[in-house]
């Protein structure tokens, strides 16, 4: 399942299949210059090659962002792109690639407001183009007959998103299933665009097959258009360019976000390569959990998680736990990850996805703040009755010695479980009350002064 982080390999002396992955870097900037070009706003590709990474803005507003915001997305930076207020149109385009007749593509992609979300984003439109010509790298609008993908998303009220396709000369929503898109979420999109003579074979979960001058699009792991049929560029054509293009936002609301394409200039065997759909963290207690989900998966061994304690002299990230993947799978999947026991402070954690044949690559890092508690607090203990291992918890809002004593039901004392110096924030003990016998017990915790008895009774 790996998801490559590496910048749009093109070569133009290849014409052989090969995977070209564009990523946007670690670098931000914007580049808002009217009726500007640039070839180098944009990291360049990291081999060299024939082709270009450009963009173009038009007269009427909008920009380029180079960008990592507060949000799930993409491979560190990633590109945000805001459509201008007219026909005059913004475009990001790769172009003059090793060129096929035929074509796999994925790409990260979100709708929405400047922060991402579905708020206010209402009027706009964007478009994919994929083919050959000069429309991939001029300032005019696109010429249909140099298309042979063409994929429309009109901004709606309440982050709506509608979605049409290119057909010969006419932009349709038949043969798209549901709604695929809206406003403030995050797609992976795999378009297998087929412009040879014959029925292409490919693999995505089971066997599917995409016929002559058509193309098939999955959304998130499901097939939304199956044998939709291209726009007018020539059958048999070859095909080296792709672009995005934006136009008709009032107020300049419409924003597309960009990141992790890859292509390959044939039919890709198997699915290209996903990275997660969300990634979040919760605190329960003093313990963290991490909740992930991925759209599809390939040749997915498994997860390691990761943490690192921001606060420490040397940071460092250490190895928690592993998680098994499903493999292959071409549906969403949900897993969980809790970190038990944290102390108080602040905490990176990241995942590590590991392929069955050993490559990886990790996710970005979520920050976690286990602030101390605000309150000395000893706990009931967990499990009560028990046998023969439970465990006591006290919270701590500072630093101090700690006390914590056991005593039979007559007050006689039976052991010390803690007599130490403790840092602030929420502790946890293991009992084990294998010698004792069964019986009602009581323990006190004394921290500075803070004194709490609670009991708690062993059932052999």
């Amino acid at each position: 399942m790996k998801k490559f982080g590496l910048l749009l390999i093109l070569f133009s002396t290849l014409s052989f299949a090969q995977p070209w992955n564009y990523d946007f870097g670690t670098g931000t900037g914007t580049y808002s210059t009217a009726s500007g070009v640039s070839l180098t706003f944009l990291p360049d590709p990291p081999t060299g090659g024939g082709a270009d990474s450009r963009v173009r803005i038009g007269t009427t507003g909008g920009s380029f962002n180079l960008e990592n915001q507060n949000i799930l997305f993409g491979s560190q930076s990633y590109l945000r792109v805001v459509a201008p207020t007219s026909a005059s149109v913004n475009k990001f385009s790769i172009y003059d690639y090793a060129a096929g007749k035929s074509y796999t593509i994925q790409f990260k992609v979100r709708f929405g407001a400047s922060d991402g979300s579905s708020t206010g984003a209402s009027s706009g439109t964007w478009y994919l183009f994929v083919g050959d010509g000069s429309t991939y790298s001029d300032a005019s609008s696109f010429n249909g007959a140099q298309v042979f993908t063409g994929i429309q998303w009109v901004f709606g009220a309440s982050g709506a998103i509608t979605t049409n396709v290119r057909v010969a000369g006419a932009w349709t929503s038949s043969g798209i299933s549901g709604t695929p898109f809206s406003q403030g979420n995050t797609y992976t999109v795999d378009i297998y665009g087929n412009n040879t003579t014959n029925t292409a074979n490919y693999t995505y979960g089971t066997s599917q097959s995409v016929a002559a001058n058509t193309m098939d699009i999955w959304v998130n792991g499901t097939l939304v258009a199956d044998d939709i049929g291209k726009a007018l560029l020539a059958g048999d054509a070859n095909i080296d360019s792709y672009m995005f293009y934006g136009e008709s936002s009032t107020g300049n609301v419409a924003n597309i976000f960009i990141d992790d394409i890859i292509y390959t200039n044939t039919i890709s065997a198997n699915i290209l390569p996903v990275e997660l759909s969300s990634f979040s963290a919760s605190i329960i207690g003093n313990a963290v959990k991490l909740n992930w989900k991925t759209a599809t998966e390939v040749n997915n061994y498994g997860f390691e998680v990761e943490r690192c304690a921001l606060s420490a002299e040397r940071q460092a990230w250490e190895k928690l736990g592993f998680v098994n993947g499903n493999g292959n799978s071409n549906s969403p999947k949900s897993y969980s990850y809790e970190d038990k026991n944290v102390t108080a402070g602040k905490y990176s954690y990241r995942l590590k996805q590991i392929d069955n044949d050993g490559q990886f690559e990790y996710s970005k890092a979520i920050e976690v703040d286990l602030g101390a508690p605000k309150k000395f607090e000893l706990s009931q203990n967990y499990p009560n009755p028990f046998n023969p291992i439970t465990t006591i918890r006290f919270n701590l809002p500072e630093a101090g010695n700690v006390k914590l004593t056991l005593f039979n039901i007559l007050g006689q004392e039976i052991k010390t479980l803690v007599n130490e110096f403790k840092e602030s924030g929420v502790h946890t003990i293991n009992f084990d009350a294998s010698d004792l016998n069964s019986g009602m017990y009581i323990y006190k915790i004394e921290a500075g002064t803070f004194v709490q008895t609670r009991k708690m009774t062993l059932v052999k």
